[in-house]
């Protein structure tokens, strides 16, 4: 099975089965080269929000280019020219009887809406449900397997998408396809890993407020022995110069007795 990406189609590789009645409607399947027909998109925008696909009544995502880039739009627009082209070619064939193309045309329900005035291109592709669950895998860009909740407008993706085939209804007819896989570009996946808790390892600080700690208590302890050491100076010098006085005087009455002894 091939995945191609739209720059590499040859449309004359395109084929088309005659239709076959399916209940009330005729389906013609398409495919490329023999090969079912699965197209790779560009890169785009996503419009819609995952959930609101599912509780949608056609289950539908729209896309939108990332740019200005209008080459997958044109090819597209190319898929509808030749599935016009080809059942005209092949009506009589497929339903007994000459159709006008001008009728074929009108019958025929593009693919694409006409790109508004200012705005780029957009495209509107069926994603599968059954039961309220998608069918389609979907990925982000490590190939890890998603929730549809986490297609959220406004993130960037990428459809593998399958062409099967025309459906004839009685008043129109249109190609069917529909989105295989989708892979999302999640914000941040696989360049950052971000913690949400405080994780940092904290040992080597904790042995230094420790190691600080201890040494400030040691210097405390040194200034508090010096502290001591000159309060029990002070105490001395006080002492000393107490008994320095109590000299003094006793001396002076040592003195004073000589003196008087002198004098006799």
């Amino acid at each position: 099975m091939s995945i191609y990406q739209h720059t590499d189609i040859d449309l004359k590789k395109v084929n088309y089965g005659k239709p076959e009645k399916q209940g009330v409607i005729y389906y013609a399947p398409m495919n490329y080269n023999n090969e079912p027909f699965y197209l790779q998109s560009p890169k785009m925008i996503c419009k819609s929000d995952g959930q609101h696909v599912i509780e949608k009544k056609n289950n539908s995502l729209e896309l939108e280019t990332l740019n200005a880039d209008y080459s997958f739009y044109d090819f597209l627009l190319n898929i509808d020219a030749r599935n016009i082209k080809e059942t005209f070619r092949c009506n009589e064939d497929w339903f007994g009887k000459s159709i006008p193309l001008e009728v074929i045309d009108d019958m025929y329900k593009r693919t694409c809406k006409p790109v508004k005035k200012d705005s780029k291109p957009r495209f509107t592709f069926k994603v599968p449900v059954l039961k309220g669950k998608v069918q389609c895998q979907i990925y982000d860009q490590k190939k890890t397997c998603l929730d549809i909740s986490k297609l959220t407008e406004g993130c960037e993706i990428t459809c593998i998408v399958h062409i099967k085939g025309l459906k004839f209804l009685k008043q129109h007819y249109y190609c069917d396809c529909y989105i295989s896989q989708i892979k999302i570009y999640l914000d941040a996946v696989g360049k950052f890993s971000i913690l949400d808790t405080y994780s940092f390892n904290d040992t080597e600080d904790e042995e230094r407020e420790l190691k600080d700690l201890n040494n400030e208590i040691e210097l405390d302890a040194e200034i508090m022995e010096q502290l001591r050491l000159d309060e029990k100076r002070k105490t001395l010098t006080a002492e000393l110069l107490k008994r320095e006085d109590i000299l003094r005087a006793t001396q002076k009455e040592i003195d004073d007795i000589q003196q008087a002894l002198h004098e006799l």
